[in-house]
């Protein structure tokens, strides 16, 4: 579709949200409700978008620039909301050099790529002037209703402010996704009035003018009604979220993965699973997460931003943050890496162990009960349970580096900034202090002494 533009419109406020934040930022699925038209268009080859922006505009246009660096985008200012057609208007200094023009309402996130052809196929049929989308819907609720003559063909879009008794019980509504020439389109839009309840400059006029003009006007009706589905306050919000985790989850099964018990698991758009990984009940991946393959993920693990290649094994309760895992690692139960992780290829990191800005190298353990901060370790480290890594003098972060083979007895502390070399140990209990050179054996006990005959000289201890 390289001779088409598309124009998003996403300036309103969203009264209904009772928010200060704009109804294109609110997220489903953990994406903004802007990103899934512009994500729709882009995947259907639209090479070009026009976003019209108004209410905190600043913001929204961050938001989106930081979503698609490399998506050529031109950012609208709608200054007065004074309805879409005047936003449309807005954008015609961006569209005129396009010989089309899709228009899609910035709130209705479960449109897909598909329909944006099916559209265009529409589009072509009739003639190639102006087509929409529509839907037969169970509720119209604030949908604004198609209106069709005797021979089926539609006639107009009535909002539903401005219809009456008759026209409100019409089932099929109007969805929000156009696809016009823009010489035509314009044209008309010149000629739309506020001659509404609202005093607004309705986009929808322009199916009228182009049915009274003798032109077909192109339809495509959506086979889901729930692509229709639009976000006017909190409980459509949660409606679409909905809707969106399910979408989602279903395409990771698709994919070959399985999914226990789907509608307890959260899976933002944009995460991947790898075939023949099994996710487990409540477990939510988030923000860029991609899983390889052959992976267990298991009851109520949270991943954000988290890399996991093939064939790890993550148990219950493990929460991770902007960190990798390497093949064949495990982790868990009630792991916590936090962000700048790195747990290498084959590594354990066990219960109640939690990593900040640390990297565990190929084969290394850490299985119970250690804080590893600022840290790296290499291959083959065993570190016992209780160490720690002191990290922080109270105004910096200091590192820790243990090499390859080094044995970290039970309780120890590491006390940054220090080394320990190459198959050396640590007795447990030992306080590092000092690098540790390779091969040595660290120890920094207080010596233990004994006194005769203590229980005895103490009163009876109570049964």
């Amino acid at each position: 579709m390289n001779d088409t533009i598309a124009v998003i419109l996403s300036a309103g406020l969203g009264t209904r949200m009772k928010s200060v934040r704009p109804k294109a930022l609110f997220e489903v699925a953990g994406l903004p409700l802007v990103a899934y038209p512009i994500r729709a268009a882009l995947a259907a080859g639209i090479p070009r978008i026009a976003l019209v922006v108004g209410y905190q505009a600043d913001a929204v246009r961050q938001r989106v620039q930081a979503l698609f660096p490399e998506a050529d985008i031109t950012f609208v200012t709608q200054e007065e909301q004074l309805g879409t057609a005047h936003a449309t208007r807005c954008a015609a200094h961006v569209v005129e050099d396009t010989p089309n023009v899709l228009l899609m309402n910035g709130d209705l996130p479960l449109l897909t790529a598909d329909t944006i052809a099916s559209l265009r196929r529409a589009f072509d049929a009739s003639g190639g002037t102006f087509a929409l989308v529509t839907s037969v819907v169970p509720d119209p609720g604030g949908f604004g209703r198609i209106v069709r003559d005797a021979s089926g063909q539609v006639q107009r879009i009535v909002e539903r402010r401005d219809a009456s008794p008759d026209e409100l019980a019409i089932r099929e509504v109007n969805v929000g996704l156009y696809l016009a020439r823009t010489r035509t389109l314009f044209s008309d839009l010149a000629a739309v009035d506020d001659a509404n309840r609202v005093h607004e400059f309705y986009f929808t006029d322009v199916v009228r003018m182009r049915a009274q003009d003798g032109h077909i006007v192109g339809v495509h009706v959506l086979a889901d009604p729930d692509e229709a589905a639009q976000v006017n306050d909190r409980i459509e919000l949660a409606a679409v979220d909905a809707a969106m985790l399910r979408r989602n989850a279903r395409a990771v099964m698709a994919d070959g993965a399985t999914v226990r018990l789907p509608e307890t698991v959260v899976i933002d758009t944009g995460c991947t699973v790898g075939a023949d990984t099994e996710i487990g009940p409540d477990v939510e991946l988030h923000g860029s997460t991609r899983i390889g393959s052959r992976c267990a993920i298991a009851r109520g693990c949270i991943l954000t931003n988290v890399q996991v290649g093939d064939g790890v094994t993550i148990k219950p309760y493990c929460i991770l943050t902007d960190a990798r895992v390497q093949d064949g690692a495990v982790l868990g139960p009630f792991a916590h890496l936090r962000p700048g992780s790195d747990v290498g290829p084959a590594a354990h990191v066990g219960n109640f162990v939690e990593m900040k800005k640390a990297t565990l190298g190929p084969g290394s353990k850490a299985n119970h009960l250690t804080y590893l901060g600022d840290c790296t370790i290499g291959q083959g480290v065993n570190i016992g349970a209780g160490t720690i890594t002191c990290n922080y003098d109270g105004v910096n972060k200091l590192p820790t580096v243990i090499e390859d083979g080094a044995f970290i007895g039970s309780d120890t502390q590491l006390v940054a900034p220090v080394r320990v070399g190459r198959n050396a140990y640590i007795g447990a209990g030992t306080t590092v202090t000092r690098d540790v050179p390779d091969g040595a054996l660290a120890l920094s006990r207080v010596p233990q002494t004994h006194v005769a005959d203590y229980a005895a000289r103490r009163p009876r201890r109570k049964a």
